[in-house]
């Protein structure tokens, strides 16, 4: 079995507890938008109109496209 770095339950919760302070602080963050933000990234088609969750991946450059899988 390969091993694997993880955060346990405690470091998870100090890591999201702390991103989502930092979320909720930022006066332009999504969580402030009441519902009205949509992401500005570029979609799989470029109209930049039908985001998806997958596009996030491609955008990062993990998608396995870019992975050469």
């Amino acid at each position: 079995m390969a091993k694997v770095l993880h955060l346990g339950p405690v470091g998870g919760r100090i890591v999201a507890g702390v991103i989502i302070g930092l979320l909720q602080s930022d006066r332009a963050s999504f969580l402030r938008a009441d519902g009205y933000w949509t992401p500005t990234f570029p979609t799989a088609t470029g109209s930049g109109q039908d985001f998806r969750m997958t596009d996030f991946p491609t955008f990062a450059g993990v998608d396995p496209g870019h992975r050469g899988q």
